[in-house]
């Protein structure tokens, strides 16, 4: 989990990370992107917001 998956993102893309899915925000409170390791594995990162009613 991260504080800020914005600025995370940005992070990532200026290390050249390979991004396997953009940035995206969610209905339910997570604002998340994923990165692919080396040897293909997936990982999320993500940040909780609190969801409106």
């Amino acid at each position: 989990m991260v504080a800020d998956a914005t600025r995370a993102y940005s992070h990532a893309q200026e290390l050249g990370l390979k991004v396997s899915m953009p940035l995206k925000e969610e209905v339910w409170g997570q604002v998340h992107f994923m990165v692919q390791d080396p040897s293909g594995i997936n990982i999320d990162i993500v940040q909780h917001q609190a969801v409106s009613e």
